[in-house]
């Protein structure tokens, strides 16, 4: 990145050599930190080592392997131990999580959870508060749908059955043309009529679990009427009820004081649990510390340490060296923002002057949850801050922030960006991709050029179905899309390497779909 920025002002330098605001960039330029945030943690750390309690200054760091290695014995020594011993709360653990063969899921479970704390600036704390949510002692009594299992289960199925009505009401509208299929009709409306009143008493668990109890299918009637809609019509329905009857039988299982019971019984055990991980990140910490080596989870938490403090009321304040870090830097600029986690937000808010961040992200490519990214870090100021437009450089910043947002696309042609917005809008929202794909959202051309080439291209998908207990892997039929528009074609395509792509992974079938499609553009000049 910074040969590149000096690239471009080697350039204009080109264009006015006597420009001394330019020669002075190139000086500062060598000033400037760009990194990565591992590495502006690890700068941190080297620099003031001393702020922290016992680790040696000339530390390494472990590649991945040995970690994960190292985690694998320390579990193993800790589980023979206690084996050993026989401890109780350790033996309820292993009867809760595992079977009498082999104790994997639970050491699987203490490095999922361990790993996943690592995102929080405070580890055990945020262990510590998120089990304590399971102590309901006093609060049996009280509507589970109040609590947060209880509230997503409700949303979860209130989403089911919004499914299930909308299919069942375009089965009765199929239903209505035929005089002779009325009674059918009937039952699919009755049907309807069942899910609406389970679906307008979701605010309470109780009544949900009631109405639940009581709702019965009626038979479909054995009247003869020779039609296809109807039998298509009793496929759905036997569908959406097989969906129904398991989603309720996972879901509206127990009354609120029987589920507000079940939740405060995993309270015993996940103290327990707490435990073992906390004995855990104890011996970790101490055979690291042996070896004199460090991962980059430790890295980002050595810098916090040396960052920030929480004074007497247990708010985080800044120490004297992230007031340094502060007076140092004139802007501080974050790519890719939205795969940002917590940790990386308390470091580089603290070396901040809360009014010189500029961070740049979209929420819809972010991939690195599993990692512990947090988009919605970027979504909470995405939807605060102020909208402004380019040109408006003159206003003053907003308490809160500005927003800018950039939505010219100037990679790929109208057809190719159009036929992305069509897909998209309905496929994305708030609760599938965390945005509202609407508008406000969609990716508008910006490439001119292009148009110039040539304005009457189609958009082309390729669809590579994998049929693997059959003769052929594609299929060969080959139709128009249904779109909104004539221009995009979809294209299922039949390769003439059918043998060879049989005992290929599907990612290596469409790799080598890519790389043949490539070639063939290639060659053919396009």
């Amino acid at each position: 990145m910074r040969e590149r920025v000096l690239d471009a002002i080697y350039k204009k330098l080109e264009e006015d050599p006597e420009n001394e605001n330019l020669q002075r960039q190139i000086t500062l330029l060598n000033m400037a930190s760009i990194c990565t945030i591992d590495s502006f943690c690890l700068e941190v750390v080297k620099n003031n080592f001393f702020e922290l309690n016992n680790v040696s200054p000339n530390f390494r760091i472990a590649d991945t392997p040995e970690i994960e290695l190292l985690k694998q014995e320390i579990l193993d020594d800790i589980f023979e131990k206690k084996y050993e011993e026989d401890d109780s709360d350790f033996t309820k653990l292993v009867n809760t999580y595992t079977s009498y063969r082999d104790d994997t899921p639970l050491k699987d479970l203490v490095l999922k959870i361990h790993g996943y704390i690592g995102s929080s600036p405070f580890p055990k704390e945020w262990l510590h508060e998120k089990i304590e949510m399971f102590n309901l002692d006093g609060k049996l009594n009280e509507d589970f749908s109040k609590t947060p299992w209880g509230s997503v289960l409700l949303e979860e199925l209130d989403e089911e059955l919004i499914d299930d009505i909308a299919v069942l009401e375009d089965v009765r509208e199929s239903l209505t043309d035929d005089k002779e299929l009325e009674v059918f009709e009937q039952i699919i409306a009755a049907d309807i009529k069942q899910l609406k009143t389970l679906q307008d008493n979701l605010q309470n668990w109780d009544s949900a679990y009631e109405i639940a109890k009581n709702i019965k299918f009626q038979p479909w009637p054995k009247k003869r009427v020779e039609s296809e809609i109807k039998v298509e019509a009793k496929k759905i329905r036997d569908v959406v009820k097989e969906k129904f009857n398991k989603k309720i039988g996972k879901i509206l299982t127990t009354d609120s004081k029987q589920s507000n019971q079940d939740i405060f019984d995993m309270y015993d055990i996940l103290k327990k649990l707490e435990k073992l991980i906390l004995e855990f990140d104890e011996v970790f910490s101490k055979r690291k510390k042996e070896k004199n080596i460090v991962d980059f989870t430790d890295i980002e938490h050595f810098a916090l340490e040396i960052l920030v403090k929480k004074d007497e009321n247990g708010n985080v304040i800044k120490t004297d060296v992230a007031k340094k870090y502060t007076e140092k830097f004139e802007e501080i600029a974050i790519d890719e923002y939205q795969d940002s986690n917590l940790v990386q937000e308390y470091i580089l808010t603290s070396v901040s002057r809360g009014n010189n961040i500029f961070m740049v992200g979209d929420v819809k490519q972010s991939i690195y949850r599993f990692r512990q990214a947090m988009p919605r870090l970027f979504l909470d100021k995405y939807n605060n801050y102020e909208k402004i437009e380019l040109d408006e450089t003159e206003r003053n910043v907003p308490i809160n922030g500005r927003k800018i947002q950039l939505f010219k696309n100037f990679r790929s042609r109208d057809n190719i960006l159009d036929f992305t917005n069509l897909v998209f809008k309905n496929i994305m929202s708030e609760t599938l991709g965390e945005v509202e794909y609407d508008r406000n959202e969609y990716l508008n051309f910006g490439a001119e050029d292009y148009q110039k080439v040539n304005q009457n291209l189609k958009t082309e998908i390729d669809i590579i179905e994998m049929k693997k207990d059959e003769q052929d892997l594609y299929d060969n039929n080959e139709d128009e899309n249904d779109t909104e528009d004539d221009d995009y074609e979809s294209n299922n395509k039949n390769s003439e390497d059918l043998e060879d792509l049989k005992h290929l992974d599907e990612i290596e079938v469409e790799a080598k779909y890519v790389a043949k499609k490539i070639k063939e553009l290639i060659d053919s000049k396009y």
